[in-house]
């Protein structure tokens, strides 16, 4: 397929004119990147080269055979497919709440009256309240492109009649997380709906992963990433990271003050994972594939002493959000510390820290208000148009 077509022959490139000096260095530089339409989101290739479809949509990270021991944050049963699941995979089934047999929304944690209809498994006695039932569902695995192409990095964007697209001023880089391993689906596409109806052009970094991949390169995808949104887009830059993917964020400022270039224009950090000492740790990593992941962490930890606020610190304006309820990431040595070197250097930020819940909590209105109305502080959403 022709890098300057999409399927069924329609031209890539923005809506200006052929004369507009933007528009055609837009051209340029999408014509050098193919864009894959799968019908929910469309993909651009960042690493030269990667112009025939099947090498943008890549293989699969895992393969079939095991898929049954992935870990649950990325299996993500409940929340994949059309057909509700439990954890353990089992379908849930329409039964009414007496009181007794099922305990609060296992989602939410709000009890129904007795006699509400209720989803439920009757195996593990995990329910969901009406209003959880409700709401967008995550691809299943086997067509999740946060789940595809170890060797083929790209921004993942919405579309078709579900997507808002941005229609306020700026872009924002979504950065999931999932330990330099995976890519976590909660923290990727319904993260930049989010921020779409915000009125911000929102992109999914898929990044490369563990274990074929190190961590350089997981860094180098993102630079590239800012790099083309820069060139292609009006308005500021920022990225929101979860966990890993707040990790990557906040690298980038410090390894952007070491090269002397440009840092993003704001961060929005949600449970980063700003210490990373468990990496090195032969027991703590939580590697799913341990033999070969772990050889290869040394780099996640070759900035900790700046990200700590040692020499070398730097960030952009910062909103930061961190959990006490956290025990993969714990507040008391990732937000805490961080925060206390952006209040050292002046830099403007607002931290967060509270009880939102264990590690993985993703999008949450406890932060999403707060975040949403220091975006437009920034200059990123419809009120900047």
């Amino acid at each position: 397929m022709p890098a300057s077509r999409l399927r069924g022959g329609r031209r890539l490139g923005g809506a200006k004119s052929r004369g507009s000096a933007a528009a055609a260095s837009e051209r340029r530089v999408v014509r050098r990147r193919a864009r894959l339409d799968d019908g929910k989101c469309r993909l651009v290739a960042l690493r030269p080269g990667h112009c025939k479809s099947k090498r943008v949509r890549g293989e699969l990270l895992v393969g079939r055979r095991w898929w049954q021991h992935l870990p649950h944050w990325i299996a993500l049963h409940p929340e994949r497919g059309p057909r509700r699941k439990c954890w353990e995979g089992h379908c849930l089934q329409p039964d009414v709440h007496d009181g007794r047999r099922y305990a609060g929304c296992t989602q939410c944690g709000w009890t129904p009256d007795p006699g509400t209809a209720v989803l439920a498994c009757r195996q593990c006695r995990w329910s969901l309240c009406p209003e959880c039932t409700g709401g967008a569902r995550l691809p299943l695995l086997r067509d999740d492109p946060l789940f595809r192409g170890p060797s083929a990095p790209g921004l993942l964007q919405r579309v078709g009649d579900g997507a808002l697209g941005g229609r306020g001023r700026g872009t924002v880089i979504v950065c999931p997380g999932g330990n330099y391993e995976f890519l976590c689906a909660n923290e990727g596409l319904p993260v930049a709906a989010w921020l779409e109806g915000l009125g911000v052009t929102a992109l999914v970094l898929r990044y490369r992963l563990l274990p074929r991949h190190n961590f350089w390169q997981a860094l180098s995808d993102f630079e590239r990433a800012i790099h083309f949104v820069r060139r292609t887009r009006p308005g500021p830059v920022a990225a929101i990271g979860f966990s890993a993917g707040g990790h990557l964020v906040a690298s980038h400022a410090v390894a952007a003050r070491k090269k002397g270039r440009r840092p993003l224009d704001a961060q929005v950090l949600i449970y980063p994972a700003i210490d990373g000492a468990d990496w090195a740790h032969p027991y703590k990593n939580g590697f799913w594939d341990w033999e070969q992941c772990f050889p290869k962490a040394a780099p996640l930890l070759e900035n900790r002493g700046a990200l700590l606020g040692g020499r070398g610190f730097a960030a952009p304006p910062t909103f930061l959000v961190a959990s006490t309820a956290d025990s993969v990431c714990p507040a008391k040595v990732n937000g805490d510390p961080y925060a206390a070197a952006l209040k050292r250097r002046r830099i403007p930020h607002v931290y967060r820290r509270g009880n939102y819940g264990d590690h993985g909590f993703a999008l949450q209105r406890g932060w999403a208000d707060a975040c949403a109305e220091w975006l437009s502080s920034r200059g990123l959403g419809r009120g900047h148009a």
